[in-house]
């Protein structure tokens, strides 16, 4: 009864705890709810093989290969991703690597813990600079679309028929799909908790000794302990294959040549070897034949042997086993702490051989043995990287010794003596009784097998569901680019007739010491730059070539516009929500859309003195009124031009809000 409250009481805490979890947006809290089937732990997202005690999360110490595990600190560096709720203006996502860095990047501090940092814009002051953004950009792209119309006249140009049936038909597909691997996968879930309700519910009435061990996690010990083996197989690997690298090097090198360094070193290695001897000792294979016996152990003899009652050992053979297992891995701990020092000592020898050894001997012992080091730490980058021991995995061995301690004195182990004098007195007792137990064990054990196989074909079904997910998301991103083709062939297409009649045809600006003329007429075009002063030189910098409508383009540049005008409040990186796959989204909603990308070439310009002919790339963005505002020499005699006018503008363009906004009218 008092196990059964604690273990309420502790299901309580947890679940408040996953209510609050530092970094976690509320739409994701229910993926860091703990496992049904045990409320103390808890399963790294893009892996749930691997299990953690639920106090692992947040625990500053990265444990899940994606980083899930930390999205409240900065321990998984950039796999994680730590929350910003912002109240009040744009919720993002912020690389883990800058939480509690002492800067707030977060508008409302909330990655910072220390009480120090503050935010120099507030979330309420950003939000008010952002509505301004808008309102003048909205504006800006009304007047330029009128003033385009007023170009256009009464002329306009046929769309084409947008031949989609087969890619809408594939996605639709795609989407019954979904929806049918979805409504599988949520059926096996509610079916897999309904069972494991059932099992735990037996588990405790019938063998409370079994639900004591499965409390325990022990397939996170075991995991732990493949992870250590596996480490101790790793480093045995590397101790030999450095030490062939610096026997060979003493083998081979030329010692009259009397390279100080190399003599030096190929001494100390000498000495090494001879008062580490035994060092590297274990082999691979050897390490491999004890993890598996091991987790065997863990993850099948000692739950069989409790969940059935009985075992054929003594109850000392019983906790002698058990106390072989913990001290085998704690033998590998101290082994990989010693050898992650061996190597430390090896490679230190062999870095001062391979950075200070003298090239000008030519010595080719020297010089293979270097080449074979180079590309050993090639192969092995993070060699000298701090072990990723867990921690507590001989505290959770310790525990499962004193439970093993416990079973032994409650199965049915008579010792040899008492088989052998009372076997004929108790057998038709001890029959019983073992059947007794066999009864309850084999129910528990096919309980525990459905378990397990709900588990393995819930995740073979998230797996296909999450699948579909993203070829529906593919589809769709193709669908909308193969859209976004076709429209701005058209637009390229209709911008090419208005360039022909556009008129004023020609646009004029003095930027420091130049008058520029920029004509766009694609007949006759030109840009010519000419000095300001009387009789100042004048120099065709480009003839009207052709022109492109590339929408990305006017997108990043725009992005980019927006944050160097907004770098006082940095509303623009306030804005930017880091992706898990290293690439930020803009949370503006359309907005970057506001251009519709096109820009003009110019080439065969007057020759620069000594070097290329002159040539020109304009850049339009939507306004009203045509105007020149910057050029640039990208390289030599090679320029870029920064012009608005009406034919930047996207005339397909309608302000949609980002999601943060929802609620919010913007009215276009």
């Amino acid at each position: 009864m008092l196990l059964l409250t604690h273990c309420l009481l502790f299901s309580s805490a947890v679940a408040a705890s996953a209510a609050s979890l530092r970094g976690v947006p509320d739409a994701q809290r229910h993926l860091y709810r703990p496992l049904e089937s045990d409320s103390t732990k808890w399963a790294c997202l893009s892996d749930p093989s691997i299990i953690l005690n639920y106090s692992q999360i947040n625990d500053d110490y990265c444990d899940c290969p994606d980083g899930s595990d930390e999205p409240g600190t900065s321990a998984c560096g950039s796999l994680s991703r730590f929350y910003c709720s912002n109240d009040g203006f744009a919720s993002r996502f912020v690389s883990g690597f800058k939480v509690d860095d002492g800067v707030c990047d977060c508008c409302d501090c909330s990655d910072e813990k220390s009480s120090s940092p503050s935010s120099e814009y507030s979330c309420a002051q950003l939000n008010d600079e952002f509505d301004a953004l808008v309102k003048q950009e909205t504006d800006r792209h009304r007047r330029g679309v009128v003033a385009l119309r007023e170009i256009e006249g009464c002329s306009s140009l046929g769309g084409r028929e947008d031949d989609a049936t087969d890619a809408e038909s594939a996605l639709e597909s795609i989407e019954t799909e979904y929806s049918v691997s979805a409504e599988q996968y949520k059926a096996c879930v509610s079916e897999l908790a309904a069972t494991k309700n059932v099992y735990n519910e037996k588990l405790q009435r019938d063998s409370p000794l079994m639900f004591r061990l499965e409390q325990l996690g022990i397939p996170q010990i075991s995991s732990s302990v493949v992870e250590i083996f596996t480490q101790a197989e790793s480093y045995s690997n590397l101790y030999h294959e450095l030490v062939d690298i610096l026997k060979s090097l003493q083998e081979n090198y030329n010692e009259n040549l009397n390279d100080d360094v190399v003599n030096q070193n190929v001494q100390k290695f000498v000495e090494y070897m001879q008062n580490n001897a035994e060092e590297g000792t274990i082999s691979g294979s050897f390490d491999r034949t004890q993890r598996n016996q091991i987790t065997t152990y863990l993850t099948e003899e000692l739950p069989n042997m409790i969940l059935q009652g009985t075992s054929h050992l003594p109850p000392a053979a019983i906790e002698g086993k058990c106390s072989m297992a913990k001290t085998l891995v704690k033998v590998k701990i101290d082994y990989c702490q010693k050898m992650y020092q061996a190597l430390k000592n090896l490679t230190a020898i062999m870095n001062d051989v391979s950075s200070n050894y003298n090239v000008n001997f030519q010595d080719s012992g020297v010089k293979n043995a270097v080449t074979s080091y180079r590309d050993f730490l090639a192969k092995n980058a993070g060699i000298l990287e701090p072990s990723n021991i867990p921690s507590n995995v001989m505290e959770r061995l310790q525990d499962v010794e004193v439970l093993v301690r416990t079973v032994s004195s409650k199965l049915l182990t008579p010792s040899w003596r008492e088989q052998n004098s009372l076997q004929s007195l108790y057998s038709g007792f001890l029959f019983k009784l073992k059947n007794a137990f066999s009864n309850k064990g084999t129910g528990l054990q096919m309980l525990k097998s459905k378990v397990g196989a709900l588990e393995q074909n819930c995740a073979t079904l998230r797996k296909e569901y999450r699948a579909k997910a993203d070829q529906i998301r593919l589809l769709r991103k193709e669908n909308s680019q193969r859209k976004d083709d076709q429209a701005s062939d058209l637009t390229t297409q209709k911008l090419g007739e208005l360039l022909a009649v556009v008129s004023p045809s020609c646009v004029e600006e003095k930027i420091d010491e130049y008058n520029y003329q920029i004509c766009f007429n694609s007949q006759s075009g030109v840009i010519v730059q000419k000095e300001d002063k009387p009789g100042g030189k004048q120099v065709l910098i480009g003839r009207f070539d052709t022109h492109h409508v590339e929408p990305k383009g006017a997108t990043d540049r725009y992005a980019g516009e927006l944050a160097i005008k907004h770098s006082e409040s940095d509303l623009i990186a306030h804005l930017e929500s880091d992706l898990a796959n290293y690439e930020t989204e803009l949370l503006m909603g359309n907005l970057p859309q506001i251009n519709n990308g096109l820009s003009l070439h110019y080439n065969n310009g007057d020759r620069c003195w000594n070097g290329p002919q002159r040539s020109a790339l304009v850049y339009f963005k939507c306004d009203e009124h045509f105007k020149i505002h910057g050029v640039q020499e990208l390289t030599r005699c090679q320029y870029a031009f920064d012009v608005s006018g009406p034919l930047g503008c996207n005339t397909n363009f309608i302000f949609t809000a980002p999601e943060w906004l929802d609620g919010q009218n913007y009215i276009k």
